[in-house]
C-alpha cells in the first residue's frame, strides 16, 4: 500500500485540497444521497476510532515491559538501512491494494474504486484480526490491556466493513463482498515457539495494521468529502 506510510498520508491529505476535483460519480435520488451521507457519518466515526486503536495498540507494545525491549530492538535494527525499512513496508500483505501515489493518478481513480480499496483492506484484515485475538489470548504474559485493544479493533473492523458494504451496495450493487482481496499468510510467526520470532511477528502485524487503519480512515473521510462537497474538498485539520 505504497512505500511509506508518511508519504501516503501526505498524499491523501493533499487530496482534500484539490480544486476542481472530479465530481463523485453518484447518480441517486435526494433520499438515497441522504442515506449515503448518514452511512458515511457513521463510517467516519468508526474509521477514526479504528485508526486511534491501531496506534494505541502499537504504542503499548513499545512501552509495556512484556514486549518493549524487543520492539525497540526491532525498530533500531530496521532503521539501520533504508533497504530494511522498504522491505518492512513491502512485507505487509495489503501492498497489492494500490492506493494512488500521485495526485494525477488519484484524479483518474473513481469513487467506486476508492471504495473498493477500503473494502479490500478491511476484508484483508478480517481473518488476521481474529487470529491475533486468539493468539494473544493464549500467549503467556500478554497484558490484558493489549488483548482488549485487539478485540476492540476486530469488532470495529467488522462494524466498518458492514457500513462500507452497505455504501457500496448503494453505489454499485454489482460489487460483492467476496471479491478477491489480499490473503494474510503469516500465522506461523504469531504461533512460533521462539519468543523473539513471535514478537517480531507481532511487531510487523501491528506496524502494517496501524498503517492500513490510518489509510482507511483517510480514504473514508476523503470519500465523505467528495460526496458532500463535490468539486472542492477543504478541511481545517487532518
Amino acid at each position: 500500500m505504497g512505500n511509506t506510510g508518511t508519504f501516503l498520508m501526505l498524499l491523501v491529505s493533499n487530496l482534500f485540497l484539490w480544486e476542481n476535483v472530479s465530481s463523485a460519480p453518484i447518480n441517486a435520488s435526494e433520499a438515497a444521497l441522504s442515506d449515503l451521507k448518514d452511512l458515511f457519518d457513521n463510517a467516519t466515526v468508526i474509521s477514526g476510532k479504528l485508526a486511534k486503536l491501531g496506534t494505541a495498540m502499537r504504542k503499548e507494545f513499545f512501552i509495556n515491559s512484556f514486549s518493549s525491549d524487543m520492539f525497540n530492538k526491532f525498530i533500531l535494527d530496521l532503521h539501520k538501512s533504508k533497504e530494511k525499512i522498504i522491505k518492512a513496508f513491502n512485507s505487509c500483505h495489503t501492498v497489492p491494494i494500490n492506493v494512488p501515489e500521485t495526485v494525477e493518478d488519484a484524479r483518474k481513480t473513481s469513487f467506486e474504486d476508492f471504495l473498493k480499496m477500503v473494502l479490500h483492506t478491511l476484508l484483508a484484515w478480517k481473518d488476521p484480526l481474529k487470529h491475533l485475538v486468539t493468539e494473544l489470548s493464549a500467549l503467556p504474559g500478554c497484558p490484558y490491556s493489549i488483548l482488549l485493544k485487539a478485540k476492540a479493533i476486530e469488532a470495529k473492523n467488522k462494524d466498518l466493513l458492514e457500513y462500507i458494504v452497505r455504501i457500496i451496495s448503494m453505489v454499485n450493487p454489482a460489487v460483492k463482498e467476496n471479491e478477491d482481496y489480499p490473503i494474510w499468510t503469516d500465522l506461523d510467526s504469531l504461533q512460533a515457539s521462539d519468543k523473539e520470532t513471535r514478537l517480531f511477528g507481532l511487531y510487523m502485524f501491528s506496524f502494517c495494521l496501524r498503517m492500513d487503519l490510518e489509510t482507511v480512515d483517510s480514504l473514508v473521510n476523503f470519500l465523505q468529502c467528495l460526496l458532500l462537497y463535490d468539486d472542492v474538498c477543504y478541511i481545517s485539520q487532518f
